[in-house]
């Protein structure tokens, strides 16, 4: 679990990583694939929780959303990060649950 949250800490990374360069108005898709495929290997959270876990993951679908204007610089790009954006919803939800 120590090497899933170190990767997911560099995911907010300013120079490296994708949420940290979304911040700084760039999207990089293959940056925001690997995100997405890193979420995608958090197991369930069952009764005991790594809050490190929860607070590096349920920020980030808002935080790619109020990014998206200005990290895109065409409307293809802006396609390709809302498509990336409703996969990180959607990996966090299915790790967090709906309630």
């Amino acid at each position: 679990m120590d090497d899933l949250i170190e990767l997911l800490d560099e995911a907010w990374d300013d120079e490296s990583g994708f949420l940290g360069k979304l911040r700084s108005g760039e999207f990089d898709l293959d940056a925001g694939e690997a995100y997405v495929a890193l979420l995608s290997r958090i197991p369930p959270i069952g009764e005991t929780v790594e809050s490190r876990l929860v607070q590096l993951i349920w920020f980030a679908p808002m935080f790619i959303e109020w990014q998206m204007e200005r990290a895109a610089n065409s409307e293809d790009e802006l396609r390709q990060l809302t498509r990336i954006a409703t996969q990180v919803h959607e990996a966090v939800s299915g790790v967090l649950g709906i309630p």
